[in-house]
């Protein structure tokens, strides 16, 4: 219908306005911030904190109440182990959190939740309490 110099002149006229689009569209895809975030370990994160706030009973009550909801279950091959017992002797050393007879219902609470690791978590707050005891 058309002479091909007329086609040949679209599809080039086109394409010239095409690539700012195109440009743009690489550019973008360039400049993005691909870095994704790091995600923290919230049962160190919970650690730090009771570290951090030992002195302060609003915010070691805060944290009491964050692991009570969230991490009272923990496998013995779970690489947080170490950290969840712990929490676990930083709580009940801490005689601003808990009086002795508390420390003792939250023992029993945790061996509930944990009977495979009971005798850990007995040996964990039996070492706080006698070092509690010391202070």
């Amino acid at each position: 219908m058309f002479d091909l110099f007329f086609y040949v002149l679209c599809w080039l006229v086109m394409f010239i306005l095409a690539l700012p689009i195109m440009f743009a569209g690489l550019l973008s895809v360039a400049l993005e911030n691909d870095n994704a975030p790091v995600a923290a370990n919230p049962l160190a994160e919970l650690h730090k904190e009771v570290l951090a706030y030992k002195d302060n009973k609003e915010k070691i009550k805060e944290c009491y109440k964050t692991f009570t909801d969230k991490f009272t279950k923990c496998a013995q091959n779970s690489p947080n182990y170490n950290i969840w017992l712990e929490i676990i002797y930083n709580f009940s050393l801490n005689p601003i959190l808990m009086e002795t007879d508390e420390v003792a219902k939250f023992r029993d609470m945790l061996e509930d939740e944990n009977p495979s690791i009971a005798k850990q978590i007995q040996t964990k707050v039996g070492t706080a309490l006698q070092h509690r005891e010391k202070k």
